[in-house]
């Protein structure tokens, strides 16, 4: 074994690890939230557990840096409850009627949580982390 075989087999032990790392981690279950009318079935799903409605601007770099926060620590906040992803961009009438049926102020990025078919706690920008998700679902 040659000194240059000491490194190769490291690379691939650490290329391994890597595989195994990235095959373990949870990815946020976002479901689509692109029509109106899915506004009231979310506010019925959150009698059985919480909804969680991420509003997202594709061209704010705030909005960007938390939806990677969220995804981040997915394997925390997955089993948090009903998980809706809403790009208030393409699907603008869509987050209007959000705002108007919850009567929350429209804000971007924005994480509402919907409890017992109400707003339970609702965030913008920065006020936004997995820490204060998890605090406000504590509370109630």
């Amino acid at each position: 074994m040659g000194i240059f075989d000491r490194f190769k087999s490291n690379r691939q032990s650490i290329k391994q690890e890597d595989v195994q790392e990235f095959s373990t981690k949870v990815s946020m279950p976002w479901s689509p939230l692109v029509r109106a009318d899915q506004i009231s079935d979310l506010i019925n799903q959150s009698h059985d557990r919480p909804v969680l409605i991420f509003k997202h601007s594709t061209r704010c770099i705030i909005s960007t840096m938390v939806l990677r926060e969220l995804e981040a620590k997915a394997q925390i906040l997955a089993e948090l409850g009903h998980w809706y992803y809403l790009d208030l961009i393409a699907n603008r009438d869509c987050s209007n009627k959000v705002s108007q049926d919850l009567n929350v102020v429209h804000q971007s990025p924005q994480l509402i949580i919907l409890r017992n078919g109400v707003v339970q706690w609702d965030a913008s920008h920065q006020a936004i982390s997995p820490e204060t998700i998890l605090d406000a679902l504590a509370s109630a």
